[in-house]
């Protein structure tokens, strides 16, 4: 699985936010990324409301299907979904507008495609976010055994959830236009947003994590605090936070 969570390279055919949605709700983190700084805010404190907004999310926005799963992997679901939202309320916002999401929690040894996935998706692939617009809700597939070790899995797909259902097209776009010239194909380049992502909620990385094939191994070995990526994406869950890298004014690196 180098490359994609899928054999062939294929991606979700998802729906992306309505530019009205992007107006009337913009992320600061677009600026960094066309720009590479913002004003920064002097608050420095998460949204009071944010938690019990992103919760309030998730119990109406998400269904969970255990397929078996004992209580404490469901708790963990909402509980790393929750935490990976509630610090920007225009981004709960933004899902808010989004489509709906079911959450199955796949039993040990089963194929993703059992349960309605690509026949595609890698059998190494530990979750998957897919969406198609024939479908009344996007899906995103969480092996159960892989929860437990894998720390960053949830904030991962549901990284791929956000891209593909809460930024706008152009938004998109200007995520591409950034990453291309080093990583190329599209499949990387979400792979990319989701590795940079989950690395704003679970910051250890392991010996292992840095050997992993293909872009998984090489984003993560490239991953550094002057990339305007990396101020974007911390921008994104944070915007309360500091921007990461160099002060503010002294510029940033893309990547090489």
């Amino acid at each position: 699985m180098p490359d994609s969570e899928t054999l062939d390279g294929s991606t979700p055919e998802s729906t992306p936010l309505a530019a009205e949605h992007g107006r009337r709700l913009p992320l600061s983190a677009f600026t960094v990324l066309a720009g590479g700084d913002v004003f920064e805010s002097v608050q420095g404190r998460p949204p009071k409301d944010g938690v019990s907004r992103a919760r309030a999310w998730f119990q109406a926005k998400v269904s969970l299907r255990a397929h078996g799963a004992p209580a404490e992997l469901l708790q963990r679901v909402e509980g790393d979904m929750v935490r990976q939202l509630s610090g920007n309320l225009q981004l709960i916002g933004r899902m808010e507008a989004a489509r709906p999401v079911e959450v199955d929690l796949i039993p040990p040894g089963q194929p993703l495609a059992k349960y309605g996935y690509p026949r595609s998706v890698s059998p190494q692939a530990a979750g998957l976010f897919w969406d198609h617009p024939e479908w009344p809700r996007a899906r995103i597939a969480l092996r159960q055994d892989k929860l437990g070790p894998e720390l960053h899995l949830v904030f991962h797909e549901l990284a791929h959830a956000i891209q593909g259902m809460a930024f706008t097209q152009e938004e998109n776009e200007l995520i591409y236009r950034t990453l291309r010239r080093t990583y190329r194909v599209r499949a990387r380049m979400d792979e990319v947003f989701a590795l940079y992502s989950e690395r704003e909620f679970i910051p250890t990385v392991t010996a292992h994590d840095l050997r992993a094939p293909g872009v998984y191994g090489m984003a993560r070995q490239r991953w550094n605090e002057e990339h305007v990526f990396t101020r974007f994406v911390r921008n994104l869950y944070f915007p309360y936070k500091p921007l990461a890298g160099p002060a503010s004014g002294q510029g940033a690196s893309f990547f090489g």
